[in-house]
């Protein structure tokens, strides 16, 4: 951690506005983009990241400077935005660990030409389910155990989850 942050720590455990200000400067873009991808919607990840911020500044005498501060604000933040999810209840499909995803003839991953602004506009389009899964799977790391358990999901259920998440999103990328 560097100097900068380790002061505008100590100054918001000590209750300086100021430091909470500039921290939440340094950190405010990041967590709303992390946000903004598991929720979806712009208003959404603003209260999300809101809602981050205080959980953080309320949060930071837990904080054990032996840890990287990004990565401790990131998973409050992470786990705020599935809150937000939660509150829109998602349908989960559960399916019997033998059952086999049938194979759907589509259009060929390298055939479609993809680009950053395709794939985020097609992912505003997934229902929350897919889009949480293949946010926490794609963009912030998770492996699909690490899901089932930040989701309370079946590990199967996140499996399938995810391949008819890629699927839908290849879908829609290929329609534009």
């Amino acid at each position: 951690m560097n100097e900068t942050t380790e002061y505008l720590i100590r100054g918001c455990r000590n209750g300086k506005h100021s430091s909470q200000q500039l921290l939440y400067r340094k950190y405010a873009r990041k967590l709303y983009v992390t946000c903004l991808r598991i929720v979806g919607s712009t208003v959404e990840a603003e209260e999300a990241t809101q809602d981050s911020f205080l959980k953080i500044f309320n949060r930071l005498d837990q904080y054990n400077d032996s840890l990287n501060f990004e990565a401790w604000i990131h998973r409050i933040a992470v786990h705020t935005a599935i809150d937000y999810v939660r509150r829109q209840e998602p349908e989960w499909v559960d399916l019997s660990l033998n059952l086999m995803i049938p194979g759907e003839e589509g259009p060929d991953e390298d055939e479609i030409e993809y680009s950053v602004n395709q794939i985020k506009e097609a992912m505003t389009k997934l229902p929350s389910g897919y889009r949480v899964i293949l946010s926490l799977y794609l963009f912030e790391g998770y492996d699909m155990e690490e899901i089932s358990s930040i989701l309370n999901i079946k590990p199967a259920t996140v499996r399938s989850q995810y391949m008819r998440a890629k699927r839908k999103l290849i879908e829609i990328i290929s329609k534009n």
